[in-house]
C-alpha cells in the first residue's frame, strides 16, 4: 500500500486547538474590518457635513451678491429722488408708497448687538407679524432690495397679473401701479388705463412695464416654520412658514417677496439656505463731493468715502454704492467630538466662540452696487 494514502487516510478533522486559533484569527480579522469600516463612515459622514456647510456659505454668499448688485435698476429710470422718510419695507397696499420706497434701493436695519434683533418694529413686516421675534434670530441684520424685473412685459400679449406691483418707466419719469389681469396690448398701463407719456424715440413706443421686486433678506431661528399670518390686499391671504416654539432650531437665511397670490398683493416667506445663524452687512457711502454734479445731478463721485458703517444715516442710504457681505455658516448636525472654541469676525461685529458641537465657518464677499454707483460716475 502506497504510504502516502495511509496518511491521508488518518487525517480526520481539525483539533479544537486548531478550531480555536482560526475562530480568534476570524474575530480579530472581522473586529479589524468593523473599525475600519465604522470610522470610514464617520468620516465621510462628517465630509458630508463640511461639504454642505461650504455649498450653504457660498450659496448664500452668490444669493445676496447678485441681488445687490442689480439694486437700484429700475429699467430707464435714472433720476432716483433723495429719501424724505424710511419707507417701510413691507409695503403692500399704497403703490404712492412703494414709488416713494424707490428713492432707497438698499436699505438695511441693523442689530444692535447679538442679543437684540435688528429694529423692524413699527414697520408693516412687524405688525402684520412676518417679522416678529419669533421669526427673527437676534443679532442677524435684515436688508431690503429694491429693483426692477430685468425683462420687461412683451407688447401686445404681456399680462399684468391682477394685483401684481409693477413700475412703468423713462428716464426721468416713473409710475408703480398694480395690474388689473388683463393684456397690456401696445398702448395701455397694467391698471388698463391709456399710456399717456412715451420713451423718446421714433416712431413714439410705449415706455415699457417691469414688474417690482421687493426682497427683505433675514436669518429666521428655524428651517421650517409651522406658523402662518394673514396678509393681503384687497383681501387677506395666509402666509406660512413663521417660525414657533415647537419648530426645529435651525438657523436659515430666509426671504419676503413681493408678490401677487390668488389676485391679492401679499409678502410670502421664501427659505433660501439652512445654517446661516448670522447675517451682517457694512456699507460703503459715496457722499463726497457733496456738490450736485452737472452732468448727473447727484452728488458723489462713484467712490467709497472713508470707513465702511453698519448702519448709514437716512440721508445717506442714496450713496451706499458698496457692500461687504458677512455670513456665519454652521453644520446643520452636531459633531460629537469636536468642540466651538473659535471666535469670529464678521467685518464690524465679533461672534465669541459658542462652545458647541457645531463647525463653523465666515463666508465674506465685497459687492459693487453697479445700478446705484453707475449714476453717480462722473465723466
Amino acid at each position: 500500500m502506497n504510504p502516502v494514502h495511509v496518511h491521508m487516510r488518518k487525517q480526520s478533522g481539525l483539533s479544537l486547538v486548531e478550531l480555536m486559533i482560526a475562530l480568534t484569527i476570524g474575530l480579530l480579522l472581522l473586529t479589524g474590518l468593523s473599525l475600519i469600516f465604522v470610522n470610514s463612515s464617520e468620516a465621510n459622514r462628517e465630509l458630508q457635513k463640511t461639504s454642505q456647510q461650504i455649498e450653504n456659505g457660498r450659496y448664500a454668499i452668490d444669493i445676496l451678491s447678485q441681488d445687490l448688485r442689480l439694486a437700484g435698476f429700475y429699467g430707464h429710470f435714472h433720476e432716483v429722488p433723495a429719501p424724505t422718510a424710511a419707507p417701510d419695507p413691507c409695503e403692500i397696499d399704497s403703490v404712492a408708497l412703494l414709488q416713494d420706497a424707490l428713492s432707497m434701493p438698499v436699505q438695511g436695519f441693523r442689530a444692535p448687538d447679538l442679543t437684540s434683533r435688528a429694529p423692524v418694529s413699527g414697520t408693516t413686516c412687524d405688525d402684520k407679524g412676518l417679522l416678529v421675534n419669533a421669526n427673527l434670530r437676534p443679532g442677524s441684520d435684515v436688508v431690503v432690495i429694491r429693483r426692477a424685473d430685468t425683462n420687461a412685459l412683451p407688447r401686445p400679449a404681456g399680462v399684468a397679473v391682477l394685483n401684481e406691483v409693477y413700475m412703468q418707466t423713462t428716464g426721468t419719469f416713473v409710475e408703480v401701479r398694480k395690474g388689473n389681469g388683463n393684456p397690456i396690448g401696445t398702448d395701455k398701463k397694467v391698471n388698463g388705463d391709456d399710456v399717456t407719456w412715451f420713451i423718446n424715440t421714433s416712431p413714439p413706443t410705449p415706455a415699457p412695464i417691469h414688474k417690482l421686486h421687493v426682497h427683505v433678506y433675514f436669518v429666521a431661528p428655524c428651517s421650517v416654520g409651522s406658523g402662518s399670518v394673514n396678509v393681503g390686499s384687497p383681501s387677506a391671504v395666509t402666509v406660512t412658514g413663521i417660525c414657533t416654539a415647537s419648530d426645529d432650531s435651525i438657523p436659515t437665511l430666509k426671504r419676503l417677496e413681493l408678490i401677487s397670490q390668488g389676485g391679492n398683493t401679499t409678502m410670502r416667506i421664501v427659505p433660501l439656505v439652512e445654517g446661516i445663524e448670522y447675517l451682517k452687512i457694512d456699507y460703503g457711502v459715496d457722499n463726497i463731493p457733496s456738490a450736485v454734479s452737472t452732468d448727473t445731478g447727484l452728488s458723489g463721485d462713484a467712490t467709497v468715502d472713508g470707513a465702511y458703517v453698519g448702519d448709514p444715516a437716512l440721508g445717506n442710504w442714496p450713496g451706499v454704492i458698496a457692500a461687504k457681505i458677512y455670513v456665519l455658516a454652521r453644520n446643520t448636525e452636531p459633531t460629537a467630538a469636536h468642540t466651538d472654541t473659535k471666535d469670529y469676525t464678521l467685518g464690524l461685529t465679533s461672534v465669541a466662540a459658542a462652545n458647541d458641537k457645531y463647525r463653523r465657518h465666515v463666508y465674506t464677499a465685497a459687492v459693487r452696487l453697479m445700478n446705484i454707483s453707475g449714476r453717480r460716475e462722473r465723466p
